[in-house]
């Protein structure tokens, strides 16, 4: 009889070395721009109302979540929703020269996306949280009916 195991977790490999430190600089990049751009909301809007004041809220925590590494697929959903909503105009971002930051919105929502697809990396909380584990398959006993063939 033969038994089958699936290994769940939400990426299959965490790379490290120069593939984990690529992953780190975009995820800190990504998580940086998140960040920068809710601090701008608030302190452009102290009056804000509710939805520029949510919308500030969920990019510095998508920020410090891409910073740390952690739930990184929520992160890099909600930060690509909300870049490219800056970028098409959904989002009124509170600056002078509006070409730059629809650039910079774009850059960033790409940079969320490649992250979405490959995986947060060996240098993130969620690494450390479901990442690499070591397994360890006994070696099937022999039994003496094997040893006659």
């Amino acid at each position: 009889m033969l038994t089958t195991f699936t290994l769940r977790s939400t990426f299959t490999i965490f790379p490290d070395g120069l593939s984990g430190l690529g992953l780190l600089l975009l995820r800190a990049t990504a998580g940086t721009a998140l960040l920068a751009c809710g601090l701008i909301h608030f302190i452009a809007w102290p009056e804000a109302r509710l939805l520029p004041l949510t919308v500030a809220a969920l990019s510095s925590i998508c920020g410090l979540l891409l910073l740390l590494g952690l739930f990184n697929r929520l992160a890099c959903s909600l930060g690509a929703l909300i870049s490219l909503g800056a970028a098409l105009g959904f989002i009124h971002v509170p600056v002078f020269n509006v070409l730059p930051a629809m650039v910079s919105a774009v850059f960033t929502a790409v940079i969320a996306v490649a992250l979405l697809c490959l995986g947060p990396g060996a240098y993130s909380l969620d690494a450390r949280r479901h990442g690499r584990r070591e397994i360890i398959i006994p070696a099937r006993p022999h039994s003496s009916d094997d040893s006659t063939l």
